[in-house]
């Protein structure tokens, strides 16, 4: 990727500094981490922010097909579990994080040097740390401190895009890995191989008959890895109907299909029930809704789509949509803040984002994909091809995928992909007005 050895430096240095200044940050455990850690770790304390950062390893590691929730993320953070208890018993949370940190501000600067056209060193300069500033937020920075699936988003997002410089065998096997690392560690992100075979064929068709079988083999994987998933899916499929569309029709005066069970419209499978303002009440249900529609699934939330396609061009004007884009992730109650010790400087970051860009992400998305396929041979339109493709994808794969349950985090996938957009905008916009000049 001709990467000096100055910038590999200089983005170790930069990593290892962001790394230390944002060591506090970390995430909640809402329950999800059991499906990665269980082999070697016991599970770690829920919905609390008092999270010890050294785990004790097991004695004796389970094997690594004990997993029943198949991810490529689980598998990749057992090996390291089993690299590091070679020299330790303990897993370091501070440490696993730093060393994602330091990964992520590497292939990010080394994505910065590759668009960078300018030989000014202070205006490089400049561009390099206003353009740092989007993808450096507690909001992004957080999830590596936790064992969310979505940090493969921030490594392999821009590796992928860094593998699409050149047509070599190198970084063809680079965007198949990323492509299938993404795709494989979770059923959200299932069908990103296809965008990448929409962006090789319209923008990128150099060794195509090389890349499209590739991509197919990582869709084929990540389709694997959803079947195999049966014991979240269950409960995705009752929210995508009776939290998701049901209730978007309930909110906005659409009449519900027949045989749709109307009080359990808007509860969630352990019986809470949405609202916009504090993002669930309790309620006395429990689990009855859950346990009386377990044959819930897709089909039937992708008809009312079909019969309702108002809904799609609808969905982001959403109040109960709305309720929900921020990047100051919460879980179900809006009390319930995700990130751990969310202040200083990274925290700024966030809710600066939040403030311009709130109810714009999705928007500015779309307009920057719709800009991508106007101008195909512009340099900058693939690159805007990948991002905003992701992001507007995302929006819908949240709600389509639990409806309004745990949206806020759900939609990490479309902010970040944002933060990347706003990463490239302000890099050609110093590249472009150099040129002028």
């Amino acid at each position: 990727m001709n990467i000096s050895t100055k910038q590999i430096i200089a983005s170790i240095a930069i990593g290892i500094v962001i790394a230390i200044t944002s060591s506090s940050l970390y995430m909640v455990n809402t329950g999800d981490y059991y499906r990665s850690i269980f082999p070697f770790i016991d599970n770690i304390n829920q919905f609390t922010k008092d999270i010890p950062q050294s785990f004790p390893l097991k004695p004796e590691i389970d094997s690594i097909f004990s997993y029943d929730y198949i991810s490529s993320y689980s598998y990749l953070v057992y090996t390291y579990a089993i690299i590091i208890s070679f020299f330790t018993d303990h897993f370091s949370l501070s440490l696993y994080s730093s060393i994602l940190k330091v990964i992520y501000i590497c292939i990010i600067t080394f994505l910065f040097f590759k668009l960078n056209k300018n030989n000014n060193k202070l205006i490089t300069a400049a561009a390099y740390l206003l353009s740092l500033l989007p993808i450096i937020s507690s909001s992004n920075l957080a999830f590596f401190g936790s064992f969310y699936q979505e940090q493969v988003l921030m490594i392999f997002i821009p590796l992928f895009i860094l593998s699409t410089f050149k047509d070599n065998i190198l970084n063809i096997l680079i965007a198949f890995i990323s492509i299938t690392v993404i795709a494989c560690s979770k059923s959200q992100f299932f069908y990103i191989p296809i965008i990448a075979i929409a962006y090789y064929c319209l923008f990128n068709r150099g060794q195509i008959f090389i890349k499209l079988p590739l991509m197919i083999i990582s869709l084929v994987m990540a389709i694997f890895c959803i079947i195999a998933a049966t014991s979240t899916v269950t409960y995705n499929k009752y929210h995508s109907e009776y939290f998701g569309i049901y209730e978007y029709e309930r909110l906005n005066g659409i009449v519900l299909p027949d045989g749709v069970d109307e009080s359990c419209v808007g509860i969630d499978a352990w019986g809470n029930r949405f609202d916009t303002s504090k993002g669930v009440t309790q309620t006395d249900i429990g689990e009855k809704c859950f346990n009386q529609h377990v044959d819930a699934n897709f089909k039937n939330s992708l008809s009312e789509f079909i019969k309702h396609p108002s809904i799609i061009f609808m969905l982001p004007f959403d109040s109960g949509v709305k309720s929900q884009l921020t990047e100051n992730y919460f879980h179900v109650y809006k009390a319930m803040d995700l990130i751990i010790n969310n202040k200083g400087f990274y925290y700024q970051l966030t809710l600066m984002k939040d403030y311009l860009f709130k109810d714009y992400r999705f928007l500015i998305l779309l307009a920057s994909l719709i800009l991508s396929l106007s101008f195909r041979k512009n340099e900058l339109s693939g690159l805007l091809f990948i991002v905003s493709t992701i992001g507007c994808s995302q929006f819908y794969m949240a709600f389509f995928g639990e409806g309004y349950r745990d949206m806020s985090k759900h939609l990490f996938g479309m902010n970040f992909s944002f933060d990347l957009l706003l990463f490239v905008s302000i890099i050609y916009i110093f590249r472009f007005s150099c040129k002028s000049k």
